[in-house]
């Protein structure tokens, strides 16, 4: 093999690790683009979609080279992804033997993790801090905490049985809510709208919307649409789910319950540290960065709290929220030469507006349009105002990081 066919062959493997760990698109192309440039080749063009990866160049002597990839569903392993970001760098800045940087990739693939209890203990953590945030009260703990294992059991083994992601929200949600179900008529008294406002937290593809939207506002139309396209079939597949369960087993007088969330707003942001700490086990985030996961889900909690007091519009004040997250996320990642998305990640949990989605499904199911139109108008309305927020900020790291690989 020649060089070019070695550093082509690494950037696409590079890449597609990087996709899989919970990369943006925007930062894969630029780190694949830039590492060919440090090698000197030329005529480099690098084609990404989420599913799919091409690059080409020339190098030096006249030789093209190209290599074609394809990239499986992506998942979240935030401390892979840092060793892969910072391997990107590296090589750039020192520009190894070509014939070395397989050698690399597969030590810097080869990371710690956390034992599986931990991780679901993560898992349970972050529900129920999210579930008191919504309002459970003690009675909510057992179904909250019970049905989390639940899933995270259901979704390992629905997505290694090789399902759709499709498949595997619509199945998921239908076991959560059954479950839920069942709990309230065994006579366990938990509020039936917080237990599943919580557990659809769980669920919803927050995380990917942002993504699709960052692409979309950034330049990659193509994959901003097909993402788009994919997390909308996705949610409604969540929402099929539900009204699936609800029409097996009923549920029209516990849908109706009450929901009181919490008001205090020292122990809103308290509960949302430990809400974004809990997720960032989850997103395998190493044991000394999880308090910088804690604390932008704290800034992004104390952001909603206060920024509502200033404008009445929804949008304005989702955008600024998630702008002060991202901020602080990409700060980070500058200053720790690190992705944007390992502060990102768990930043963006109190923000999601679990609520609004469970109440307009709820919503269709109980017949009352009006009831599913303005949830799910707000909900959308947020999502918006969450995508547009962490697209501003990330469109000025992205000349920030542009100018320090010049």
């Amino acid at each position: 093999m020649r060089d070019i066919d070695y550093i082509l062959t690494f950037c696409v493997n590079l890449s597609r690790n990087m996709i899989i760990s919970g990369a943006s698109l925007e930062r894969v192309s630029l780190a694949a683009e830039f590492i060919c440039r440090a090698y000197g080749l030329s005529d480099v063009s690098v084609f990404l979609l989420s599913t799919h990866m091409s690059i080409s160049a020339l190098d030096s002597e006249g030789n093209y080279s190209s290599r074609q990839i394809s990239i499986p569903s992506s998942g979240i392993h935030l401390e892979r992804l840092k060793r892969l970001n910072q391997l990107s760098y590296k090589v750039a800045e020192i520009t190894p033997n070509p014939k070395t940087l397989a050698q690399m990739l597969e030590r810097a693939m080869n990371v710690n993790d956390y034992p599986e209890c931990v991780i679901i203990s993560g898992k349970v953590c972050a529900m129920l801090c999210l579930g008191f945030i919504f309002g459970a009260t003690l009675w909510d703990i057992i179904p909250i905490a019970c049905i989390t294992v639940l899933i995270h059991f259901l979704m390992m083994w629905l997505e290694r049985t090789g399902l759709d992601r499709i498949l595997v929200n619509s199945l998921t949600m239908w076991a959560a809510s059954s479950c839920a179900v069942m709990f309230i008529y065994s006579g366990f008294n938990a509020n039936f709208p917080v237990t599943m406002i919580t557990l659809t937290m769980l669920v919803l593809p927050g995380i990917p919307l942002v993504n699709a939207m960052r692409n979309l506002l950034c330049g990659r139309e193509i994959n901003g649409i097909l993402q788009m396209l994919k997390i909308s079939i996705e949610t409604m597949a969540m929402a099929a789910g539900i009204y699936a369960a609800f029409m097996m087993f009923g549920g029209d007088g516990m849908i109706s319950g009450s929901l009181v969330p919490l008001s205090n707003s020292g122990l809103l942001v308290v509960l949302s540290f430990m809400a974004s700490v809990g997720f960032g086990i989850v997103f395998r985030i190493p044991v000394n960065d999880l308090w910088l996961a804690g604390l932008g889900g704290a800034l992004s909690r104390m952001a909603v709290i206060i920024l509502p007091s200033f404008t009445d519009s929804r949008l304005a004040y989702m955008t600024l929220s998630a702008s002060v997250a991202a901020l602080y996320a990409e700060f980070l990642a500058v200053k720790r030469r690190q992705p944007s998305t390992y502060f990102v990640y768990p930043s963006i949990i109190p923000l999601i507006p679990g609520d609004l989605f469970f109440y307009a499904i709820s919503g269709l199911y109980m017949n009352r349009l009006d009831w599913a139109r303005i949830n799910g108008t707000d909900c959308l309305i947020s999502l918006s105002g969450l995508s547009i927020g962490f697209v501003l900020a990330s469109a000025v790291s992205h000349h920030v990081r542009r100018k320090r690989y010049m």
